[in-house]
């Protein structure tokens, strides 16, 4: 176990916590289709991933590490996993093109586009959803990953529901599959390129059921 103490986020914190998330996704996939530019990534993306914090600080929940975030997850809960435009204007994510630049904008909520229809297909309305988890690349190799994501797993567990999350990044795959995430989707959304995955973490002893009625997981994205 990590020897940092996991917390919930301040909202002092978040320029400190959006920070540890650009430093974790600097080389992840959709975040270098996002910003193509290295140095425009590494400068923008803290801005990118302050008003995510936020939202998940008004209508989920947020961990990091206690004194300085080295890494942050945001849950959002049953209730609240679907972003609609209310909230996103409360938590500041329809500002995004002006913070991210517009064309950087687009690129991202064009990939979002092309996998939410599967989220809401693949998954009951009751679960938690898992916007985003990272780890800046200093602490990793502690267990922070697994300590941001285990306490809500089990809350989850306690009260039978699903979790859910999406993932541009290979290297991710097996170390959702050893928190007991199943994959659900692989597919190649075709405006970007992107490889992108979907996963499901359903409670010890639920009775599976098909995550599609047609049993479609794979292939391409709707254009």
């Amino acid at each position: 176990m990590p020897a940092e103490t996991i917390v919930r986020l301040r909202e002092e914190d978040i320029a400190h916590a959006a920070r540890a998330l650009a430093e974790a996704f600097q080389d992840d996939p959709l975040q270098t289709y996002v910003f193509p530019d290295a140095l425009e990534r590494a400068e923008r993306s803290p801005a990118h991933f302050a008003p995510l914090l936020r939202y998940g600080l008004q209508f989920g929940e947020v961990l990091t590490t206690a004194d300085r975030p080295m890494g942050a997850a945001v849950w959002l809960g049953p209730d609240a996993w679907e972003i609609t435009p209310a909230r996103a204007a409360a938590a500041g994510l329809d500002a995004l093109p002006t913070v991210m630049g517009e064309a950087a904008a687009d690129r991202f909520f064009s990939a979002l586009a092309a996998i939410e229809p599967h989220h809401h297909r693949d998954v009951p309305a009751g679960h938690w959803y898992v916007l985003v988890v990272g780890v800046s690349p200093a602490a990793q190799g502690r267990g922070l990953g697994r300590a941001l994501l285990q306490p809500l797993m089990d809350r989850a567990d306690a009260a039978g529901q699903p979790c859910y999350l999406e993932t541009a990044q290979p290297t991710n795959i097996p170390f959702y599959k050893h928190l007991g995430f199943r994959q659900v989707v692989e597919a190649r959304e075709p405006k970007s390129g992107l490889q992108l995955w979907t996963f499901r973490r359903d409670p010890p002893n639920a009775r599976l059921t098909p995550a599609a009625p047609d049993g479609d997981h794979s292939g391409r994205l709707p254009e």
